[in-house]
């Protein structure tokens, strides 16, 4: 009988896109996996001094009572007789350091995935010592930190064919990129572009060319706005070079894609025709960007990003899903 690979994720959400990853690894044959949303934990005050001390402790740079649980949590669905033969942590700095060392005892071999610029969660500086690899998507953090570089994935490449309704869309948090966002909207506008900005801030406002809305939209959702768009837009974070998942969705969706990511036209499935590249001080787009048709990526080179490729990368495992 075949071993097992015993493998457990611990993550945030993160939007959805770690879905795709366990839905994949629980289908595969030889995997046994446990999967740890830690956004997800269940936690509750006893009373109010309980709610007090948990202020204190935060004041004081301790863990938290809420930290504690979640350690205690982990503790609960990971302690086995046998040790995992991996551990991937995504978004390690929202655990606490004795639930790292706690991993680390349980772990022949436990890595990270860092799918943002590590400056702009300092804190992971701190916990790098407990990983046997640091996978990052970020070529500048790679360089500097002796990383792995691993870009995010495409994570689904089946969406429904529609009408396109709209040229442009973009969907992002409310951030230092909004006035960026701003200027394009204003932009299309100018040039009679049809477009679709959705925002999520938690205290909406009314703006008159982009939707600010209380809510995360679903991945679902997210899609059937993809399938009616004609072109998509990423704007990066300052300290974020690498490839965002809205950028891995045009690759997928096979959605032309406007970016403010200099670093695009490095990777080899860059290509003028399907991808335009704006700074803020140049965000001009030519209608002919938006007339020519959306030239077809190399197959070889599209299956390097796709989920399938990124577990083996990861894992070293092949997915075979189980009849």
């Amino acid at each position: 009988m075949i071993k097992r690979k015993r493998i457990a994720i611990l993550s945030t959400h993160s939007f959805g896109y770690i879905d795709f990853l366990v839905e994949k690894l629980n289908k595969a044959q030889g995997v046994d996996l446990t999967y740890v949303n830690i956004d997800v934990i269940p936690f509750s005050y006893r009373n109010k001094i309980s709610r007090i001390t948990n202020s204190l402790l935060k004041l004081l740079h301790f863990p938290s009572l809420k930290e504690k649980n979640k350690t205690n949590y982990i503790k609960t669905l990971i302690q086995n007789e046998d040790l995992f033969d991996q551990i991937l942590i995504i978004r390690p700095d929202k655990l606490e350091r004795k639930a790292l060392v706690f991993l680390r005892e349980n772990a022949i071999q436990m890595s990270c995935f860092l799918f943002d610029g590590i400056e702009n969660f300092k804190d992971q500086k701190k916990i790098l010592s407990f990983f046997d690899t640091v996978y990052s998507y970020d070529k500048a953090d790679v360089e500097k930190y002796n990383f792995q570089f691993l870009t995010n994935y495409i994570y689904d490449d089946q969406i429904e064919t529609k009408e396109i309704t709209n040229l442009v869309f973009n969907i992002s948090s409310f951030d230092d990129r909004f006035p960026f966002l701003e200027k394009l909207a204003n932009y299309f506008s100018q040039k009679r572009i049809s477009f679709r900005f959705i925002v999520k801030k938690d205290r909406i406002f009314e703006h008159k060319n982009i939707e600010i809305s209380d809510r995360y939209l679903s991945i679902s959702e997210v899609k059937d706005i993809i399938a009616s768009s004609l072109v998509l837009v990423d704007i990066q974070q300052k300290n974020q070079d690498g490839l965002t998942f809205r950028i891995f969705e045009a690759l997928g969706y096979k959605k032309k894609l406007i970016t403010n990511n200099q670093d695009i036209v490095t990777y080899d499935f860059y290509n003028p025709n399907n991808i335009f590249v704006i700074s803020e001080s140049n965000y001009e787009i030519p209608s002919s960007f938006f007339e020519k048709d959306f030239v077809e990526i190399n197959s070889a080179i599209l299956n390097r990003y796709k989920l399938d490729n990124w577990i083996f990368e990861v894992f070293k495992v092949n997915i075979k899903e189980n009849n």
